[in-house]
């Protein structure tokens, strides 16, 4: 066994078991969270939303009609705190390992003394850390899929009199249920502009991770410092979006660049327009399209993964304690 090999299974056997937990809740999340979508009629669930204040609708990048159907509801798995948390923890997590945690757990010493360079260390780390990423969202798109195509919904119509140009439903009638399945009304493909806004997001913050990584001594204080940075992001966004003095915030934020539900609501209405760069909101707010989101948040990433890989070049790394 030469020394790649022997790097590339140290890296596997320190990841596996977390990627297979991951992965596991992010797959039970998913289905529960499509299959929950099928309990509600979208008439049902129209009526509650028609509701909410009208100022609420500002804390939504979507239009709100389009959030009420089966594809809306269910395109805003993807936003859910629980499923960002799980598959961001993996980026976190491994990313803040690459330098501070082999430093902080006394390796890094041995692994140098081996015949491999630092780069080898950096950017085989790196490869793993992109291929448990893709498996995760991998995942996501499958068990959402499963969920549509394992759940059936409930549709309650009226008779209705047809006028010829009109049809005029009798609401004092008996309403009519029918049992259909949810694939009639979702189309699995139509999650995937989501999906890749999804894979972008995780690569900065691995790349993020591994640049903190690559300045520290200690991996707790790399992990503070991230997590620190990650909620402060998704607070700003949250002020971006209550406050119009400070909309913008959300330019300056990386979760301003995060709309899964977004690209999905762009993809339906015209898939062309997820290869644009600029479009405007449900209330008319200029905002990035899918496609400057992405690539945004991807750049970022591969600058942040380049500058931390020759930092760790370059420094000079403490002695074991």
């Amino acid at each position: 066994m030469n020394v790649n090999q022997a790097l590339r299974r140290k890296y596997f056997a320190e990841s596996w078991l977390l990627w297979l937990s991951i992965a596991i809740g992010i797959a039970i999340f998913c289905w529960v969270r499509v299959h929950v979508v099928g309990e509600f009629d979208t008439s049902q669930f129209k009526q509650i939303v028609d509701l909410l204040p009208q100022d609420w609708r500002k804390f939504s990048s979507v239009d709100f009609d389009w959030l009420v159907s089966y594809l809306g509801r269910t395109a805003l798995t993807l936003d859910e705190p629980m499923l960002l948390m799980l598959i961001c923890s993996w980026c976190i997590v491994r990313g803040s390992d690459v330098v501070s945690g082999e430093l902080g757990r006394g390796t890094m010493e041995m692994l140098l003394a081996q015949p491999v360079s630092r780069m080898k260390i950096w950017w085989t780390h790196a490869l793993w850390t992109f291929m448990g990423m893709v498996g995760l969202v991998a995942v996501t798109w499958l068990f959402m899929a499963i969920g549509i195509w394992t759940t059936s919904v409930e549709e309650t119509t009226y008779l209705e009199l047809n006028f010829g140009v009109t049809q005029i439903p009798l609401t004092f009638a008996e309403p009519v249920t029918n049992t259909v399945e949810m694939s009639s009304h979702v189309n699995p493909m139509m999650f995937l502009p989501g999906v890749v806004n999804l894979f972008s997001l995780c690569f900065f913050l691995g790349g993020f991770s591994a640049w903190c990584s690559s300045m520290d001594r200690f991996r707790w204080r790399t992990l503070g410092i991230v997590a620190g940075f990650y909620f402060l992001q998704g607070g700003m966004k949250v002020l971006a979006m209550a406050s119009e003095s400070w909309s913008w915030i959300r330019f300056i934020s990386v979760f301003g660049y995060y709309g899964p539900a977004n690209s999905i609501e762009t993809a339906q209405k015209n898939v062309w327009d997820c290869f644009t760069f600029f479009k405007f909101g449900s209330q008319g707010q200029f905002m990035p399209a899918p496609l400057l989101n992405n690539l945004l948040l991807i750049a970022l990433g591969v600058a942040l993964y380049y500058f931390g890989s020759r930092i760790f070049k370059t420094r000079d790394l403490p002695a074991p304690i």
